[in-house]
């Protein structure tokens, strides 16, 4: 199993919060963006505290890179990060297809229990 190492760092967390700002997003819709809850959002600007994979989650959506996100002072003007449409558009493709895994599970699951409520009216015959 592996670990998922966690950032603990004040500065890390406001810078979340002023880059989000900066993109005209709210902690809503930046968690929307990232699959996580707003609260979440909030306890990471709040704190600090991060995992890699949510961080690089956050790092995407905001349009940067990581290295200008490491270097982002509040004062340096940043470029675009390239990648920042096709970012979003694999966020909205893996959500797809998560729906799409979701719903053949679904429609499995409603057709093995008309099986099993068939045989049970057999039974009761």
């Amino acid at each position: 199993m592996t670990t998922c190492k966690v950032k603990y760092d004040m500065l890390v967390g406001k810078k979340i919060k002023l880059l989000r700002a900066l993109k005209g997003l709210t902690q809503d819709e930046l968690a929307d963006r990232i699959n996580k809850t707003r609260a979440l959002v909030s306890h990471i600007e709040q704190t600090g505290k991060v995992n890699n994979y949510t961080l690089t989650s956050i790092i995407k959506v905001l349009g940067i890179s990581e290295e200008d996100f490491e270097r982002f002072d509040g004062k340096t003007t940043l470029k675009p990060y390239p990648a920042q449409e096709s970012d979003e558009s694999n966020i909205l493709r893996e959500r797809i297809e998560h729906y799409q895994k979701e719903n053949k599970a679904l429609k499995e699951l409603i057709a093995s229990q008309k099986k099993i409520i068939s045989i049970l009216e057999k039974d009761k015959k």
